[in-house]
């Protein structure tokens, strides 16, 4: 699991907090990675009963992160920084994607605990 997402799990309440609070938890090529991966992991775990979704700092998510904007459009292989959001290995949703509908798939609430910004990727998330 990265950094880029921290899960902790008590009671049967999984805390999934977005981990990039220097950058307002915004979106790059890793950070859609690590939340999908998050949600992921989640799927099969019985004793996750509800997930509670917040940013870590002052920030849910800022969207976006434009200094990787152009790397997220390539179609090219993984790099060092993050896999090409465009990937879909194997899913229906490519990458960019999974990051959102990964948390209509569990199969327990999920709330998103909102604060501060939260702005275009980060509001799909949310929803």
């Amino acid at each position: 699991m990265s950094d880029r997402v921290l899960i902790s799990i008590e009671g049967g309440v999984a805390d999934v907090r977005l981990n990039r609070p220097d950058k307002l938890n915004a979106l790059d090529p890793a950070m859609f990675a690590a939340v999908a991966e998050a949600g992921e992991s989640l799927k099969g775990n019985p004793s996750v009963r509800a997930v509670v979704l917040s940013g870590e700092g002052r920030a849910f998510c800022s969207g976006l992160d434009f200094s990787a904007f152009q790397q997220m459009g390539e179609r090219s292989a993984p790099r060092d920084d993050g896999p090409s959001i465009m990937s879909t290995d194997g899913r229906e949703t490519h990458l960019g994607q999974q990051a959102c509908w990964v948390w209509r798939e569990l199969p327990v609430p999920v709330i998103a605990a909102v604060s501060g910004a939260c702005l275009g990727g980060g509001l799909q998330i949310a929803l």
